[in-house]
């Protein structure tokens, strides 16, 4: 329920700079592009659908790009990239997964990859893409397109190529998973100290408040001490009205 807030905050925040919607909505639109793929193949349109991979799948390369160049970075954005990639990801690889079962071996790391990193939000881990994360996409797209290219047309020259592009990839996602996981893993000992660790940052809390009363307490007895003397002082040196000298006043003349 807390993260919900945090990422409904972060999305309220977002829409306050304007320069964040187009790469947002470009992020976003992958979505679509998990329902709208698979319908335009199972319907028999693959020329439709090959173009509706290169459209979507770019979509992942402008956003970014956009970002940068306008500077519309949003706390929000970074966190949706990564998960509407994996959405977008599993849901065209479950679609074709019956008339091409090989594609089984991206799927697996992806899901994977895709646990990590929100075990990793969940415990406040904070979870960042990486160069090694942008490189899986790069391979996993194509391959994912090459894929549905073969399913459509079934020819032996397309089978070899996509069961090359799958093994490839197969290849970076585990790398990728292990940086991942990797790096969650270090994240979440850093975040999230053990119980242990906690009780003893409280019983210093708790130490250096009481040297700080005491510190006080100390101060305030100096205080006090000074004070008396300086009473002290201003009695022994007080003179008595009638031990004053007398001055006489000297009227001018006119």
């Amino acid at each position: 329920m807390k993260q919900e807030k945090n990422l409904m905050k972060l999305f309220k925040e977002s829409l306050k700079n304007k320069r964040t919607w187009i790469p947002n909505l470009l992020t976003t639109s992958r979505l679509a592009g998990t329902f709208i793929i698979p319908s335009l193949f199972f319907s028999g349109n693959y020329i439709g659908t090959l173009l509706a991979v290169v459209f979507f799948s770019a979509t992942d390369f402008f956003d970014g790009r956009i970002a940068r160049k306008y500077n519309g970075f949003s706390e929000f954005g970074r966190l949706l990239d990564p998960i509407v990639d994996k959405i977008f990801a599993i849901g065209l690889t479950l679609a074709i997964l019956p008339k091409f079962p090989l594609i089984l071996i991206n799927l697996v790391p992806e899901t994977v990859i895709a646990f990590i990193n929100s075990k990793s939000f969940k415990g406040n881990g904070n979870p960042k893409s990486s160069i090694l994360g942008k490189l899986k996409t790069f391979f996993l797209f194509p391959t994912i397109g090459l894929c549905y290219l073969n399913c459509a047309f079934n020819t032996e020259l397309l089978n070899i190529l996509a069961v090359l592009a799958s093994l490839s990839t197969l290849a970076v996602q585990t790398i990728t998973a292990y940086d991942y996981h990797k790096k969650a893993t270090l994240n979440n000992i850093k975040v999230a100290p053990s119980e242990e660790n906690e009780e003893k940052e409280k019983s210093d809390e708790k130490s250096k408040e009481k040297t700080n009363e005491k510190h006080l307490s100390k101060t305030l007895t100096k205080e006090e001490e000074i004070n008396l003397l300086y009473e002290i002082k201003d009695e022994l040196t007080k003179v008595k009205p009638e031990e004053k000298p007398k001055i006489k006043t000297i009227k001018k003349s006119d």
